[in-house]
Order: C-alpha cells, then sequence, then structure tokens
C-alpha cells in the first residue's frame, strides 16, 4: 500500500510572511546604488541589513576630517617658511593650526561624527602641526641665537655644547609624539594629564612673533638667548608628558558656574589680545600654565 503524501511545507504565520515581505523590499530599495558608506538598520528576528549613506551624510560625517586635514597642511606649510627663515609666517601658521584643531573636535562633537579613524587622523596631524613644525620652529631660533653671539657659526664649524644646544628640540618633538599617543589611546575625558601639545606650541609660536617683532627688540635680545631658549623647551617638553592636571577648555554643560575656570581664561585671554594683539599669545599660555599648576595641587580632578 503506498504510503500516505507528507507535506514538507510549513505554513508560515501571517506576521512572519509580511515581516519576511517587508525586508525583501527594503533590500531591492536600497540594492539599486553601490555606496562605499552604509548605516545599520536592525530588523526584529531577522538580523540586521545594511543602509547606504547619502552623499549629504557623508559630507557632514567628513567635516571634522576635513578640518583636521587643514591642520595639518597649515602645519606643513610652517615648517616650508621655517626653512625660509620666516619666523613670524612659520608661527602665524602654527596659530592657524591650532584654530583648525579646536574647531575639528567641536564639529565632530557637534555633528556626533566622531569616529575611531578622526581620532587618529586628528593625532597624525598634531604630530606634525604641534610636534614636528614647533620643533624646527625652536630650531631656527636657537640657530639665531648662536649666530648673534657668532656670526661665523654654522654646523661644520659647531662646538659639542652648541649642538647640544641647538639639536635640544628633538626632546620636545619627541615629548610631542608621547603625549599624542597617550591621548590617543586614552578615554574620553575632561582632564588633560600633561600639558597639552596645542598650547606648548602656541607659547613657542607666541615667542616668534615677539622676537619678529621690531617693537621689542630687547626682550628679543633677552628670548634670543640659548640659555633662555634651551631650559624653556626642556621645561616645556618635560610638561607634556609629566602627569600634571591642565585645564580642558571643553565645557561640561551648559552654565557659567560649572564652567567658572574656562570662562575666566577665555575673558583673560580677551582682555590680553585687546591689549597686546599677536604678542600676548604666550604670556596667555604662562597663565594657563600657571592656573592649572595652582588647580592641580589645591583641587581634586573632578573639578578640570
Amino acid at each position: 500500500m503506498e504510503p500516505p503524501h507528507i507535506s514538507t511545507t510549513i505554513p508560515l504565520h501571517h506576521n512572519t510572511s509580511a515581516l519576511l515581505h517587508s525586508r525583501t523590499t527594503a533590500l531591492q530599495h536600497y540594492s539599486t546604488s553601490a555606496p562605499r558608506h552604509f548605516n545599520t538598520l536592525a530588523l526584529s528576528n531577522f538580523g540586521t541589513i545594511k543602509i547606504p549613506m547619502t552623499n549629504t551624510s557623508r559630507i557632514t560625517q567628513n567635516i571634522p576630517n576635513f578640518l583636521t586635514l587643514l591642520n595639518l597642511c597649515s602645519g606643513f606649510v610652517s615648517i616650508v617658511f621655517v626653512l625660509q627663515g620666516n619666523l613670524e609666517a612659520a608661527a602665524l601658521l602654527i596659530i592657524i593650526a591650532a584654530v583648525f584643531d579646536f574647531f575639528d573636535g567641536t564639529a565632530a562633537r557637534m555633528l556626533k561624527a566622531t569616529s575611531e579613524k578622526g581620532k587618529i587622523l586628528d593625532s597624525l596631524s598634531d604630530v606634525v602641526s604641534f610636534g614636528v613644525a614647533p620643533a624646527t620652529l625652536i630650531f631656527l631660533m636657537i640657530e639665531f641665537s648662536l649666530l648673534q653671539k657668532n656670526p661665523d657659526f654654522s654646523l661644520n664649524n659647531a662646538s659639542f655644547s652648541e649642538l647640544l644646544f641647538l639639536f635640544s628640540p628633538i626632546i620636545f618633538v619627541s615629548s610631542s609624539a608621547w603625549r599624542l599617543a597617550e591621548f590617543t589611546v586614552q578615554k574620553e575625558t575632561m582632564i588633560f594629564n600633561g600639558l597639552p601639545t596645542p598650547p606648548a606650541s602656541l607659547f613657542f609660536a607666541g615667542l616668534a612673533l615677539i622676537i619678529s617683532g621690531p617693537d621689542y627688540s630687547r626682550i628679543s635680545d633677552f628670548l634670543l638667548k640659548p640659555y633662555f631658549m634651551v631650559p624653556a623647551c626642556l621645561l616645556i617638553s618635560f610638561m607634556m608628558v609629566s602627569k600634571i592636571r591642565f585645564v580642558s577648555f571643553k565645557f561640561k554643560e551648559p552654565g557659567f558656574r560649572k564652567n567658572f575656570i574656562q570662562f575666566l581664561l577665555i575673558l583673560i585671554s580677551i582682555i590680553m589680545l585687546v591689549l597686546l594683539k599677536k604678542f600676548a599669545i604666550s604670556p596667555i599660555i604662562v597663565i594657563y600654565i600657571i592656573l592649572s599648576f595652582i588647580i592641580h595641587l589645591i583641587k581634586k580632578p573632578s573639578v578640570l
């Protein structure tokens, strides 16, 4: 006797069938283009599918990275001006790089476009703009100081001590790279352990502006002495890799009271810029360092 036929078709529940139809429709709708970037859409009980980002979304997500690249380019052009012996232009480009560095982070938080790639790109750019560029600037200022002392100075006839002076910025660029590597791997925080590389670079950019200014000849003569420039380079380098807590310019949350220190620094900076213009850069950084050091000694980390 022939065995009864057993159906291998399993009837789908009405809701399950509708979900399958919805997923198929979604896949057909988004398969018409082949973009490189995708967002993920979760479908209950059926895993996830990839939904492509629009061109507008791609542009928005990369605005912070574009600003980071402008930071990198500014650092490179600064190095070019150092090679041409132009202190003022090199210093101004480091300041411009710091502006781009500030706004790339701000844009990333506002647009919610933070990413690991952006964080790594930011650190790589900062090594150039706030490591190599200021180190070459310091090298040039020390070379000027040695030439001021001995007009016939050159690398070929330099003494051992003069070579030590001249290449002391190696410590600065190494400390900068170390500081940025630590910053890349640490979690987002309101506390800076060690002097951030932008203020460290701005300090020497400000010195270069003072030295190149015609109205500050007496101060320039003092700043150009290797016995000032080299210790300053070593001290700033030490502060970058130290565990001293420095004030962050990020605002914890809206309101004056919880961001009093940040507002105070901004107010002092504005007043000094109005009074001293571009020559206020280094004094502002000195005030920032002193204030951070005082807070490090008397306050808990949570207040920063």
